[in-house]
């Protein structure tokens, strides 16, 4: 039994000695084991007063941590906000987003109340002016036409619009370098095609009328002027360009070119033979090749050499090729025959006598028809105007006794 008790005592003693912590599991050894106990305890009081300083710090660290993370938690929240601003901002971007919606529903407006305004426009007639006329040359044009600038929509014919339409078929000299002439449109419901020019020199209206049937327009009556004088080889494009706007057709490419062609054709042959007779050829071989319906070039030869004798016109054989290749091109394209010829025919005056005789009846009682062609202000261009038309104007502004003389006198 003493060994058995003094083993365990000198297995303690050995353990204390060396510092580390011992067990007891023997009943013998529980006083010297709380004492170990004890003094474990108080060593761990220190230790756990040293961690709870240390835990203290940690927690101050850790308020400390958090106190600086709720001040850059806000710097950041500041941030965002900056990109979603506060109530102020956002009542400010709101203010400038509803004066944005504003100005764009204003601009609407106007734009509604623009075009609004262009259907207030008592009829459906288009003027174009030249784009390098002065104010004053413009004002000028508008009293001409014998109407108001806000009573029409106004067209400006730059100097590209006339060398897209005539590039490649007129020369630059034909062309100009700038863009003069002017026009008035008025689109009616029969009659064919009538034309008034004012000023322009080389360019015929029965010229343009002929050339505008061409183009494929129907029924209007036009008049083509400028303040000063030209050559009116220009008239053409603002013409077509009213036409379409008038209208709310748009030509048909190839016959606007064809168009183009056929007035640089005929300006040529007016060079040689003078611009009735060349006026003339062209109306009739263009009549007779649509009416028979020729497309060979053999046929419509045969068609300009028998014209052209009609008129004892010696054509070369530049000529003669000029006007059956343009012939050749108009016959592809589609066109009313009856309202083309109601034009060419007032032009070669081959109107029937009891055709005649109705017109001038109906021109006596119900007017003329001629529209615009009759209201011109003469005046406005200065005495010298040069002036020339495809109908007869003498009676329109005379007294009802003078229209029932020239009734009468067959004028």
């Amino acid at each position: 039994m003493k060994k058995r008790r003094i083993l365990p005592l000198l297995m303690a003693a050995v353990l204390m000695t060396a510092g580390m912590p011992m067990t007891a599991g023997a009943a013998e050894t529980s006083a010297d084991a709380a004492q170990e106990t004890t003094e474990q305890e108080a060593e761990g009081g220190v230790i756990g007063d040293s961690a709870s300083t240390d835990g203290v710090s940690e927690q101050a660290g850790s308020d400390s941590a958090a106190a600086d993370g709720t001040e850059s938690g806000a710097a950041v929240g500041d941030s965002v906000k900056t990109e979603e601003p506060s109530s102020a901002e956002s009542s400010d971007t709101a203010d400038t987003e509803e004066a944005t919606t504003n100005q764009d529903e204003e601009g609407a407006d106007k734009e509604d109340a623009d075009e609004e305004k262009d259907n207030e426009v008592a009829s459906d007639n288009v003027v174009t002016l030249g784009e390098n006329l002065s104010a004053e040359q413009r004002a000028a044009m508008y009293s001409y036409f014998g109407v108001e600038a806000d009573e029409v929509r106004t067209i400006i014919v730059t100097h590209a619009d006339e060398v897209q339409y005539m590039e490649g078929i007129a020369t630059d000299e034909q062309i100009g370098a700038t863009t003069n002439s002017c026009a008035y449109v008025e689109p009616t419901e029969s009659g064919g095609i009538k034309v008034k020019t004012a000023n322009l020199n080389f360019v015929t209206s029965a010229m343009i009328a002929s050339t505008l049937t061409t183009a494929g327009m129907e029924n209007c009556n036009v008049v083509a002027a400028c303040p000063f004088e030209v050559s009116g080889t220009g008239a053409l494009t603002g013409i077509m360009m009213a036409y379409e706007t008038a209208s709310g057709e748009s030509l048909d490419e190839g016959k606007k070119e064809a168009a183009v062609e056929e007035l640089i054709t005929t300006g040529a042959l007016a060079d040689a033979f003078g611009q009735e007779t060349a006026s003339e050829i062209m109306n009739d071989v263009k009549t007779e090749i649509l009416d028979k319906g020729y497309t060979d070039a053999e046929e419509i030869g045969d068609a300009v050499d028998t014209i052209a004798e009609k008129y004892d016109a010696e054509l070369t054989e530049e000529q003669r090729s000029q006007i059956v290749a343009l012939m050749e091109k108009i016959s592809q394209y589609d066109y009313d025959v009856s309202a083309l010829k109601d034009t060419l025919d007032n032009l070669s005056g081959e109107l029937s006598g009891l055709s005649s005789v109705w017109n001038s009846i109906k021109t006596f009682f119900v007017g003329s028809g001629d529209g615009i062609l009759s209201e011109t202000n003469d005046e406005a261009l200065g005495e010298n105007v040069i002036t020339d038309s495809t109908v007869s104007e003498s009676g329109f502004k005379d007294g009802l006794l003078t229209r029932i003389m020239n009734f009468f006198k067959g004028e």
